[in-house]
């Protein structure tokens, strides 16, 4: 992530995920012989369960099948439901999750479909929407999405609202499908075109968690590895690298999910034009009018102005490439 959330703990769709874990651990881990479902349910529950057949009966059956479960087969539920819902731990590699095929077939069988028709069906379209619009006031009113810096994103007045990414996929770990810490809004392109159902603790991996403070701000870098050959206007994707000062293992994670390098390399490689073209009429101004400003002095104004409101308009990226045109006055030779 370029930015976090600021979480927004106390919204009410953070209940569904209270009714979906006392289902499970409280209600299902607990199906005996003799004891009827619905008197285990919360009377909260009870409301959506009574008011839907569908619900109703999904539940019960789940729960007639529950009563033939192990001891061992409970707990290692109970156990994955937590594990799983813990977002931040995971991120932080304190503990891995637990994979769908380990679990008793009920789970991926019957479970598994009823809590991604919860997040589809039960939490209304409006729910969701006073949520973004209450998590985006929440974290400054971003105006591009935090995870890639590139895509604006909708704002707080507006009547629609961003994806809400499954970070951990609700195919493979369905007892997250409703958690609301385990969905961080995002652009179309990070989420569906980029991620997808990519799974970003797989090989122990480690990651930053999108409503958790980032230890350090991103410093981007850009070095142009230059030759007798390289046009400054019409760079090419090798000459252009990119760095990051974070933590190595929680980049190498955003960018395998989000591609990050391929698309700021085509950024930069994209704005190059257009910024050193501005630059070379500050530079012509600067001698019309003989205002006597030096080539750092000009460069260096520019960074400063992109350095205010960095986050807008790709001007994270576009001062680290200016800090390295910092230190290549023969770009102009291209005017020449």
């Amino acid at each position: 992530m370029l930015r976090t959330y600021r979480p927004l703990d106390n919204h009410t769709v953070f209940i569904y995920q209270t009714h979906v874990q006392k289902l499970i651990c409280d209600v299902w881990c607990n199906a005996v012989d003799g004891q009827v479902c619905q008197d285990l349910l919360s009377e909260e529950f009870e409301l959506i369960y009574s008011a839907r057949d569908w619900v109703k009966t999904a539940v019960d059956e789940i729960y007639e099948i529950c009563k033939g479960l192990t001891d061992d087969e409970r707990a290692a539920i109970r156990e994955a439901f937590f594990i799983n819902n813990d977002i931040e731990s995971m991120c932080e590699g304190a503990s891995t999750p637990i994979e769908l095929n380990t679990l008793h077939l009920v789970v991926a069988q019957r479970m598994k479909p009823l809590l991604i028709r919860f997040y589809n069906e039960i939490i209304s379209s409006k729910e969701k929407l006073d949520y973004y619009n209450k998590l985006i006031e929440n974290s400054d009113n971003y105006k591009f999405c935090p995870c890639c810096g590139l895509t604006p994103v909708e704002s707080a007045e507006s009547h629609y609202r961003e994806d809400n990414d499954h970070y951990l996929p609700k195919a493979d770990y369905p007892f997250a499908s409703v958690n609301f810490g385990n969905l961080p809004p995002l652009c179309s392109k990070c989420n569906k075109k980029c991620k997808s159902t990519k799974n970003p603790f797989e090989n122990g991996r480690t990651s930053f968690y999108a409503f958790k403070p980032l230890d350090n701000e991103f410093l981007i870098n850009i070095d142009i590895n230059d030759s007798f050959s390289t046009d400054y206007l019409t760079l090419n994707e090798q000459e252009v690298v990119i760095g990051f000062n974070n933590d190595a293992n929680k980049v190498d994670t955003w960018n395998w999910l989000f591609e990050i390098n391929t698309r700021y390399n085509e950024e930069v490689r994209q704005f190059c034009k257009t910024e050193l073209r501005i630059l070379a009429n500050r530079f012509r101004r600067n001698e019309e009018r003989k205002q006597g400003m030096t080539y750092e002095e000009i460069l260096n104004d520019a960074i400063e102005d992109y350095d205010i409101d960095k986050y807008d308009d790709r001007k994270f990226l576009k001062a680290p490439f200016l800090r390295e045109i910092l230190n290549k006055p023969e770009w102009l030779a291209t005017y020449k």
